[in-house]
């Protein structure tokens, strides 16, 4: 099967939808496959500008930031250079000068900057990665190899992405190829140590493996190894866990503890037999993929590099090793909940709370039931059967928690810290007794909404960016009066939970449930209209220069709140008032 033309298809499908250049359309692509970012992610985050200095896309999380940089070649042959490297490097010279990149007149990367600048001094750790549709020249393997053995080293890793790691990754979440299905590897065991369990779902095997046995795997296949481990080596900061795995292994006194002060590693695979079934010397792994411990394989083969010429890890540096044999479509839970570093894991976690398995349940018995998926990968190992019983009505916990704090509280917050919803604001939106009705109103709202902003992107601002004289002068500048829409769905939504408030005094389960009806819809697209007409014409906005900066901020989006309160309250005095027209008597 030819997968790297389905990815071209894919991207010429993007390029369609959205009226952007396939060059564009390979960016979204990459985040959508790589990152699992919506569409409304990808247009908040990427640069979208000549002069970006190869930063095509800037993702910012509590402890790390990512650069990404996509080239797009016409022939999967074809190799970046070492000068394309040098260059994508330098993007860090400019991040880390905000000021300068403010007199570029460039707004989104100016943004970026200022965020960057704010993240490093935080203490944050910098990732770029570089995706190709083609290849890399040696040079640029060996500019690569200098830059993540510089003085940065600690913070700052460079990552390629050539197009077999791009088939890998497309076919993996296709779900059809483990890129090291057919390999097997052959590791020493101790007579004593080790266990198999045979019953219950999956077969498990867990054995002591020598450090050399694991750094050996990573020099022989690299990130091939954790195709199924959603985190990638986060680099050796000082102070850091990764750094301590590594001084403990150079240390001669400490190497020996190894075993005792290290989780261990799991690993899933197709199967694993022994030389000898009674007595059993060493086990030969079928399609081994890391699923948890990245980080203390990629030290162990760091403090390889560091301890000579010869690579070896001490024989005295024992790991805890856990082989799971598990078929394809059980794998990412499995992943999910051996994985504690997976940056999604405060959301997961919370799954099997008490509140989150009655609200799963009471969901399935709402009047029309509705999945709420709150462990990943659910909705894809339902039947057909229970797939049409739903009819698509699927609320994702973590966009669903996001879309109840910014409905309620700050949308600011939300988009930016979306993961610490669940660590530290878990139980202001999560109470024991939240109803359905509670958490089904601002998802219906926001989905209208990103409907709404879609079409906005797709048929006025992306396609008047991709074919600018398709437009008058009038029509140019009534689409461009409206660019804050695309930074904008959760700071709307928080609005018409204001004026809901506004018209009914309160807001509260009750009146969450008699919005909920067939109008809905109608409802919210008056109000949304209404929002828009409003902000088009707010001196605020149109005097602003950086409206992603801008609209990050909670004071400025109350600033824009108190506009409409403005104008509703003009139109009261004209006897048109919008709220009583819009919404029902409760």
């Amino acid at each position: 099967m030819d997968y790297a033309k389905q990815i071209r298809d894919e991207i010429s499908v993007i390029a369609k939808e959205e009226n952007l250049s396939n060059d564009k359309a390979f960016i979204i692509w990459v985040l959508e496959q790589y990152f699992n970012l919506s569409r409304e992610e990808d247009a908040y985050i990427m640069t979208d500008s000549s002069g970006d200095k190869r930063i095509d896309a800037f993702i910012e999380s509590d402890d790390v930031v990512r650069i990404v940089q996509c080239k797009l070649y016409d022939d999967e042959t074809k190799e970046v250079g070492e000068k394309e490297i040098v260059v994508f490097k330098g993007c860090l010279d400019w991040l880390t000068q905000p000021n300068e990149i403010q007199k570029l007149n460039l707004p989104k990367l100016f943004d970026a900057a200022t965020t960057f600048f704010e993240k490093w001094n935080e203490g944050a750790s910098v990732e770029l990665h570089y995706f190709a549709f083609g290849k890399f020249c040696e040079d640029a393997y060996r500019e690569r190899r200098v830059f993540n053995s510089s003085d940065l080293r600690d913070r700052v890793q460079m990552h390629f992405h050539d197009i077999s790691d791009l088939l890998n990754v497309f076919q993996a979440n296709l779900q059809l190829v483990n890129p090291l299905a057919s390999e097997e590897v052959i590791l020493n065991i101790s007579k004593k140590e080790f266990f198999l369990r045979q019953d219950g779902p999956f077969p498990a095997l867990v054995i002591s493996i020598k450090g050399r046995d694991l750094a050996s795997l990573y020099n022989k296949y690299g990130d091939r190894l954790f195709e199924r481990n959603i985190r990638l080596f986060k680099g050796i900061r000082k102070g850091s866990i990764n750094a301590e795995i590594i001084n403990t292994v150079l240390d001669e006194s400490e190497r020996k503890k190894f075993w005792y002060y290290n989780n261990g590693i799991s690993f899933v695979c197709s199967g694993f037999s022994f030389d000898d079934e009674k007595n059993p010397s060493k086990v030969t792994i079928t399609g081994p993929q890391i699923i948890n411990g990245c980080q203390t394989t990629a030290c162990l083969k760091e403090a390889g590099n560091q301890l000579g010429k010869l690579k070896l890890i001490p024989a005295d540096v024992d790991v805890l090793a856990r082989f799971i044999k598990a078929p394809v479509n059980s794998v990412e839970f499995i992943a999910l909940y051996t994985n504690s570093q997976n940056p999604v894991s405060e959301a997961q976690l919370k799954s099997n709370d008490p509140i989150q398995k009655r609200l799963k349940k009471d969901f399935d018995n709402y009047s029309l039931p509705w999945f709420y998926s709150t462990k990943e990968g659910d909705w894809k190992t339902l039947s057909k059967d229970d797939k049409q019983r739903y009819d698509s009505r699927i609320i994702d916990l973590i966009k669903g928690a996001q879309a109840i704090y910014a409905f309620l509280k700050d949308p600011a917050f939300a988009r930016r810290y979306r993961i610490d919803l669940f660590s530290k604001k878990y139980h202001e939106i999560f109470k024991k007794d939240t109803r359905v009705e509670e958490v089904l109103l601002p998802w219906r709202i926001l989905s209208f909404i990103d409907n709404e902003i879609s079409k906005y992107r797709k048929d006025e601002f992306n396609k008047l960016k991709l074919s600018p004289g398709a437009f008058n002068e009038s029509q140019k500048e009534a689409i461009l009066r409206k660019e804050f829409l695309l930074y904008s769905n959760l700071i709307i939504l928080h609005f018409i939970h204001n004026l809901i408030k506004k018209r009914y005094g309160e807001y509260n389960p009750e009146i969450a449930s008699k919005l909920l009806n067939n109008q809905l819809e109608t409802r919210i697209k008056t109000l949304f209209d209404y929002i828009v007409a409003v902000l088009s014409f707010s001196d605020k906005l149109s005097k602003e220069r950086n409206l992603t900066r801008f609209l990050k901020s909670l004071p400025n989006i109350q600033l824009l709140y108190s506009e409409i309160e403005k104008e509703i309250e003009k139109d009261k005095a004209t006897k048109q008032d919008i709220l009583t027209k819009t919404l029902p008597n409760i």
